[in-house]
């Protein structure tokens, strides 16, 4: 074979890569308030097969709070953390489906690609994986055929988008540009050198608080050490600990969990309902 022909069989297998952008993973994964007994998440999921027949689908939750946007930006970037670049999420939390909000399709630093509502449903994931580029969901010619519903577009014009995507068309086909987007405020705790103050974010359906102190700012706390904790203006005195397996039942204690957070749980039970304690409850941590 000439050299010049053996450079460019060497070549191809790179030029091409850099031709087709980002190689995708040919996965879809959906993040949803659609629950499970309805027909939405069926057709969210035939429409992506009608466009792309070899995809593999993944159901992160379709369980998240119905309207809830800012609860679903949060355990939407804790969902999707584990997820390998390339991988589509279509993630629908949409109120406002039918007005003017604009349809985002945004690549992260992480090399994933989210197609969401522009309702701030996207501010936790951007946050935490940073922005690379974002478009406008306009180009029809990737849409399921036919007039698009004013009520689903999930169906209609996320999902089949999404498994354009997948197969590998480029980002930039599904429209222009998007100059901002909506980011919703974050909750962020003030951590000093004895004293943190947050919030509790989400109670997990162990009854488990999880709040916003980050673990990583709690790293002179030593296992076993007895921590004064207030919430809700209630002094609560918990033991911090490393695992659940060392509480002793049906008393509250604190750990870092999996996701690095201060959390509070009570060993086989609810520590939520032991102590009266909801989303957006104040937290204050003496240590």
């Amino acid at each position: 074979m000439r050299p010049s022909f053996l450079l460019l069989a060497l070549l191809s297998p790179w030029l091409a890569g850099c031709q087709s952008g980002p190689k995708m993973a040919n996965l879809v994964a959906f993040y949803t308030d659609f629950g499970i007994n309805d027909p939405y998440v069926g057709q969210l999921k035939g429409a992506v097969k009608t466009v792309n027949p070899g995809a593999e689908l993944l159901d992160l939750s379709h369980d998240s709070s119905v309207f809830d946007v800012s609860a679903a930006s949060y355990l939407l970037a804790k969902s999707a953390r584990t997820l390998p670049a390339g991988t589509v999420v279509v993630a629908i939390v949409d109120p406002g489906v039918g007005s003017d909000r604009v349809a985002l399709a945004v690549r992260t630093g992480t090399g994933r690609v989210y197609l969401a509502p522009d309702n701030g449903l996207l501010t936790e994931v951007l946050a935490r994986e940073g922005l690379t580029e974002a478009h406008s969901i306009e180009n029809k010619d990737l849409f399921l055929p036919g007039e698009a519903s004013s009520t689903f577009h999930g169906r209609d014009i996320f999902a089949p988008v999404a498994a354009h995507l997948a197969k590998g068309e480029s980002l930039q086909t599904v429209g222009p540009k998007a100059e901002k987007i909506l980011r919703l405020p974050r909750n962020t705790a003030t951590v000093m050198p004895n004293l943190a103050k947050g919030v509790v974010l989400f109670i997990d359906h162990y009854g488990n608080i999880l709040t916003n102190i980050p673990g990583s700012e709690l790293a002179k706390i030593k296992a076993g050490q007895l921590l004064n904790l207030t919430i809700k203006g209630k002094p609560v005195p918990v033991p911090f600990l490393r695992t659940y397996a060392e509480a002793p039942d049906d008393r509250p204690f604190a750990l870092i969990n999996s996701d690095g957070e201060f959390e509070i749980a009570v060993s086989k039970g609810s520590a939520a309902k032991k102590l009266g304690i909801a989303p957006g409850d104040p937290v204050i941590l003496k240590f």
